[in-house]
């Protein structure tokens, strides 16, 4: 989530901590950077919870994975040295989900599992966190995998790694849903938030159509917002009234792009609102 662990872990110290989370949910499809150390790394996995559980003293601790399609394929463990692991169900984005088990009112952290990784390492060696866990994939891509790779290398070299089958028309730094499209990879660089970076042959929003009122967008909000009737508000100019319609409570998961059969970038139109809305309300207040 781009905030310091150290802060977290301190914060969580000083109050009576009731539940940690590790968030080993990937923006799925093609993003599994979190769920490769369940898999791949689970004894380091688990000495960075037991010394992130020393820090904040949690009542309970599990890790959360997406419950998925393809989990017949995948063996995911039911838990890694009794650290149990909970699957999570339901709509996108998943990590709302993850704290369906937690009673309402209870104080709650949530830690990456990569994060998990790297305070283990710090712990274990000494070793700084100089790198980030990330995928690389897409249809461009001639060897999708995850890797390891040094904070600073640019998207250009990372695809160069894992080879391109064809010249990609659109690379996406991050999520499928949440990610941002990029045009010079040579000058973007990895950090320790980048959990992505993906290579497509074509672009679906270079196909788009005119909006065809079916309601899909609102049906796949997880907030329940009237997206379809923020988004033609917002193109149509019409935005006085759009702080009603609750644009506020937006968090630009996605969803709603992802879901439009017209290939509408609903989701930038809707964030747009919500800045427009913020905006209006900081000039109220002025």
């Amino acid at each position: 989530d781009g905030l310091m662990l150290a802060d977290k872990l301190e914060k969580a110290n000083l109050g009576k901590m009731g539940t940690m989370v590790i968030d080993a949910v990937d923006d799925e499809p093609y993003v599994s950077s979190q769920m490769c150390m369940v898999l791949h790394q689970p004894e380091s996995l688990a000495l960075g919870i037991r010394l992130a559980a020393k820090a904040a003293n949690p009542g309970d601790i599990y890790i959360a994975v997406y419950k998925h399609i393809f989990d017949m394929n995948i063996n995911i463990p039911k838990s890694i040295n009794d650290i149990r692991i909970e699957r999570i169900g339901g709509l996108y984005p998943a990590e709302d989900r993850a704290y369906r088990y937690i009673p309402k009112g209870k104080n709650r952290l949530a830690v990456g599992a990569c994060a998990m990784v790297h305070l283990a390492r710090a712990v274990e060696d000494s070793r700084k966190m100089t790198s980030s866990f990330i995928t690389v994939a897409g249809e461009a891509v001639a060897n999708p995998r995850n890797v390891e790779v040094p904070i600073g290398t640019s998207a250009a070299e990372i695809l160069e790694l894992c080879g391109l089958a064809e010249e990609p028309e659109v690379i996406v730094m991050g999520g499928s849903m949440t990610g941002r499209a990029i045009f010079e990879p040579e000058e973007e660089l990895i950090n320790t938030t980048t959990r992505a970076v993906l290579a497509f042959t074509r672009s679906n929003r270079s196909y788009a159509y005119s909006c065809i009122g079916c309601g899909r967008c609102d049906h796949a909000c997880p907030e329940k917002l009237s997206v379809s009737r923020i988004r033609l508000l917002t193109d149509c100019g019409k935005t006085d009234g759009i702080k009603k319609y609750d644009v506020n409570l937006c968090t630009g998961c996605g969803a709603c792009s992802y879901v439009c059969p017209a290939r509408i970038d609903v989701a930038a139109t809707v964030l747009k609102a919500k800045r427009i809305a913020a905006q209006g309300k900081k000039e109220g207040a002025k």
